[in-house]
């Protein structure tokens, strides 16, 4: 029998919440919820058919596992004043390091799932990366065997690690959805449907199935046509902000093509 039975989850937003819905899915129990904010964590603490508190000091002290999906402002000082006796303790955090959590358990982690969530919007984890870190080998095998009860895409990686795949997350998730909202934005100033941007959206998406991306890259940047740059920098002359995106990112591609493409 796996040791890791019983769940306590410290946290009711989105990865708390698609988290611990996707154990429960699996079969594992989630014991208790802890949130600080009533409504939420009432609500979610009955869809999961868990106990609810909002004191640090009712939580359950015998759980196997303590998940701490918090945000990562709150949890440097969470952490330092919250204490299990031997469960295992690990956070969620793509940019906290292991080591935060020390003072709370002699046993701890970090699971890690690689992924945006929404509210409302329900998603697999069959094959989302879920990343694991322990400070014991012991520690690493439960998690890693919990963690594969959720997905098939499995990974140990180190605190360094996980930071700098949490850097590239920003670039290629948040930083490239924001780039849609500046093409939604400019559209609609012309009576034009986001709609129509939907295929080449999809095709690039695509594109990730190579190896050599930068080989895909196509536009007037790549192609070094200076004349349709400046045209599209004057269309952009009354939004300095995008103006300026537009032409660090054309500058960008620009010397990255002369450094890293034989021509």
């Amino acid at each position: 029998m796996d040791r890791i039975i019983n769940i306590v989850v410290l946290g009711a937003g989105n990865v708390a919440s698609h988290l611990s819905k996707s154990l429960v899915s699996k079969g594992l129990t989630i014991v208790q919820l802890y949130n600080r904010t009533e409504e939420s964590g009432l609500r979610l603490a009955r869809l999961l058919g868990a106990s609810y508190t909002n004191s640090v000091r009712n939580i359950l002290p015998d759980a196997d596992l303590y998940i701490l999906a918090i945000s990562d402002n709150a949890l440097p000082e969470f952490a330092s004043h919250f204490h299990v006796r031997k469960g295992i303790v690990v956070h969620t955090s793509g940019s906290v390091g292991l080591d935060i959590l020390q003072k709370t358990s002699t046993r701890i982690g970090v699971l890690y799932p690689l992924q945006t969530f929404r509210e409302g919007k329900h998603i697999s984890f069959d094959r989302i990366p879920i990343c694991i870190e322990a400070n014991k080998p012991g520690v690493e095998k439960e998690l890693v065997t919990l963690a594969e009860k959720l997905s098939t895409n499995v990974q140990i990686i180190n605190s360094r690690q996980r930071k700098m795949l949490h850097l590239t997350a920003v670039f290629a998730g948040n930083f490239t959805n924001y780039l849609y909202t500046i093409a939604e934005d400019l559209l609609l100033q012309y009576d034009l449907p986001f709609e129509l941007l939907k295929p080449l959206i999809k095709q690039t998406a695509a594109n990730v199935r190579h190896s050599d991306l930068f080989s895909l890259q196509t536009g007037p940047a790549v192609r070094e046509d200076t004349a349709i740059i400046e045209e599209h920098l004057g269309l952009l002359a009354n939004e300095k902000a995008y103006k300026d995106i537009y032409d660090l990112i054309s500058k960008q591609i620009i010397q990255y093509k002369h450094q890293h493409v034989k021509l």
